[in-house]
């Protein structure tokens, strides 16, 4: 064990407020069956605050949809409308249900000069699905990567699987980074996994590792282990981990001072059980905020996060 350790629980302080409405879609929404999901925080060069998330249940499948503000900590950012659909010349959803365009959970962080955004672009010709990059300089402005290597030459994609890989988020620990990520092993439907790659430079990337399933919090089903999300505080690293999005919402939370090893198939290192679901964790000014998709026709919400 670290020395200088200090083993913490997080906790919500107060009530949450929302931070997005709901995504006015216009011709491409069924009504309003489309659902706020999956999302990413972050701020750009010029100060601003966005959100992009992706939207559920449209006419076409799904997509992203973004909103900003000049302040995290206000309530309704301003929409920015859709963000992002799927572009199968760069190979995404190749072959999904029905021709649906299907993108999805990103993530966006930023490293020297630019901003990386990953996010997933389900299935392709491989019949496993995939995770994707756009990259930026402003933090605003967004483009696809485009790998030089075959056989993905010109797709967005960095990594195929195993299954069906969603949700990512990247982490930097020491010299490496690590990117955390749901999926299923290949050929298989359950139970629903937390891998891990690692990358020196955010385009290559590892081979997957299992670091968290299974236990009875969440079970062992097809969506069982949603949403990972990992931060380091005070020498242990803290896997943010969704098993419902309602009735009520429920994210696991697992703290380990190794951060490929959260629990293998059990929940030796549960801590805690939150009302949350796919968290994304961020900090201003030395305080901690936890989102919220558990109001899916609502908006996302935004709770202050405090560590005990």
């Amino acid at each position: 064990m670290t020395p200088s350790a200090i083993a913490r629980i997080p906790v919500l302080g107060g009530e949450p407020w929302h931070i997005t409405g709901y995504p006015e879609l216009g011709d491409l929404a069924f009504g309003a069956d489309h659902e706020v999901v999956d999302h990413a925080i972050w701020q750009s060069d010029d100060q601003k605050w966005h959100l992009w998330a992706c939207v559920r249940g449209t006419r076409v499948g799904r997509l992203l949809y973004g909103w900003q503000s000049a302040r995290l900590e206000d309530s309704f950012w301003e929409p920015v409308g859709i963000t992002l659909r799927v572009d199968r010349s760069c190979g995404e959803s190749i072959t999904d249900w029905s021709g649906e365009e299907w993108i999805q959970s990103p993530f966006v962080l930023h490293h020297q000069q630019g901003y990386f955004m990953f996010y997933g672009g389900h299935n392709t010709e491989l019949g496993e699905c995939q995770i994707c990059l756009a990259t930026s300089l402003d933090g605003t402005h967004f483009q696809r990567y485009q790998n030089p290597d075959s056989p993905f030459k010109g797709y967005s994609r960095v990594f195929v699987g195993p299954g069906e890989a969603r949700d990512p988020m990247v982490l930097r620990v020491g010299s490496q980074w690590i990117c955390y990520y749901c999926g299923h092993d290949s050929g298989q439907r359950r139970p629903c996994k937390v891998f891990a790659r690692t990358s020196d430079d955010l385009l290559n990337w590892s081979q997957p590792k299992a670091v968290s399933w299974g236990g009875f919090a969440s079970g062992t089903g097809f969506w069982s282990t949603e949403c990972p999300f990992v931060v380091y505080r005070d020498g242990y690293y803290y896997l943010f981990r969704t098993s419902e999005y309602t009735s009520p919402a429920r994210t696991h939370v697992y703290r380990s001072q190794d951060p490929f090893d959260f629990g293998l198939g059990n929940d030796a290192k549960l801590i805690t059980t939150l009302r949350l679901a796919a968290p994304e964790i961020v900090q201003v000014g030395g305080q901690d905020y936890v989102s919220t998709v558990e109001d899916l026709k609502g908006g996302i919400q935004l709770f202050k996060l405090n560590w005990v």
